[in-house]
């Protein structure tokens, strides 16, 4: 992990401490990972593996919607990125399925080609499901990524992932 995303890392883990009033009120931390594919955006590269590990905390809930932060790294082997943001989900008892959606901001680093994004700002939704009391099934997670580097040139990343969420 490059040094530049350090604080962008510390930024994050201070936003979920301050947080952690409601964090202990509402019960609300969640881990995920998933594994899917990623276009990296760059010329000449296709979908390649890539994977997602994250956390999220809750903030407050307002009925059947769930504001949270959420921290996340995704990892291939052209890129690696660290974004955090505001999580939206929605989750009504007698339905099964709970839609989320994400505006999150941060980094990104190329691993092959040595450039780096200085911002990234990504759109995530996806659908989760419980599959056990505590752990849901991720059936999809879609982030589109813009990143923009130092020279004013800017590429689109886009991950398609599933996998799973454990909820404390």
């Amino acid at each position: 992990m490059s040094r530049r995303f350090l604080p962008l890392l510390l930024l994050a883990f201070l936003a979920t401490g301050l947080a952690s009033s409601n964090l202990h009120a509402q019960s609300r931390l969640a881990i995920y990972g998933t594994g899917g594919f990623q276009e990296s955006g760059l010329s000449n590269q296709g979908w390649i593996p890539a994977g997602i590990l994250g956390l999220y905390a809750g903030a407050s809930d307002l009925g059947p919607l769930a504001i949270s932060v959420d921290v996340r790294g995704i990892f291939s082997s052209d890129a690696k990125s660290v974004l955090v943001g505001p999580r939206l989900a929605l989750h009504f008892p007698a339905f099964p399925l709970k839609p989320y959606s994400e505006i999150l901001i941060g980094g990104t680093s190329y691993s092959r080609n040595g450039a780096s994004g200085n911002f990234n700002a990504s759109y995530v939704g996806g659908i989760d499901t419980a599959i056990l009391p505590h752990v849901d099934w991720r059936l999809f997670d879609f982030t589109y990524r813009l990143n923009e580097s130092g020279n004013g040139s800017s590429d689109h990343q886009k991950a398609l992932t599933t996998g799973f969420v454990i909820r404390f």
